[in-house]
């Protein structure tokens, strides 16, 4: 399609392989809703999630192959189904040290854990809505992924492992 011409090639073929191999409509969640400011040293690519949900909307959404949701906010029972409570707890209190907070690659911040609980809640969305009964067959979470994650602590930008 003229539209994904100049994309990446990773992503013109993801295109391909959602239209080909899902029955649509692919229900996907997104986060980009949710911008964190981080030091122009920062080397974080916060804008890419935003471009690939519209490169990916633009493809299809507009032929009816999948739909785009905002992400929920992970509650704190998902959160420690996998991870360490007080780590949870210390994490959404902004009462983690700053060697911990340097080590995740994001300052603290309320746009940061809005973001951070986005990440891992549109995971467990998209897991929802191929679990329950007469789900869809496939759903993703655009900027879920947030692997480096240890049950305890959070690592390489990612303050919660969502796939955990």
């Amino acid at each position: 399609p003229t539209s994904m011409r100049n994309a990446p090639l990773r992503l013109q073929l993801a295109s391909r392989a959602v239209c080909t191999l899902v029955q649509p409509p692919l229900p996907l969640w997104y986060n980009d809703h949710y911008q964190v400011s981080l030091p122009s040293t920062s080397s974080f690519p916060m804008e890419k999630y935003r471009y690939i949900r519209e490169a990916l909307q633009r493809e299809l959404e507009a032929a009816g192959k999948a739909t785009f949701h905002e992400s929920p906010l992970a509650s704190v029972e998902d959160l420690t189904t996998v991870h360490d409570g007080e780590y949870v707890r210390r994490y959404l209190a902004n009462e983690l040290s700053h060697k911990e907070n340097r080590r995740i690659g994001f300052p603290w911040s309320e746009a940061g854990k809005l973001r951070a609980l986005s990440s891992t809640g549109g995971t467990v969305a998209a897991m929802h809505a191929v679990c329950r009964p007469g789900g869809a067959r496939f759903a993703g979470h655009i900027a879920g992924g947030t692997h480096h994650a240890f049950a305890d602590r959070g690592e390489g930008y990612c303050v919660f492992n969502d796939i955990a």
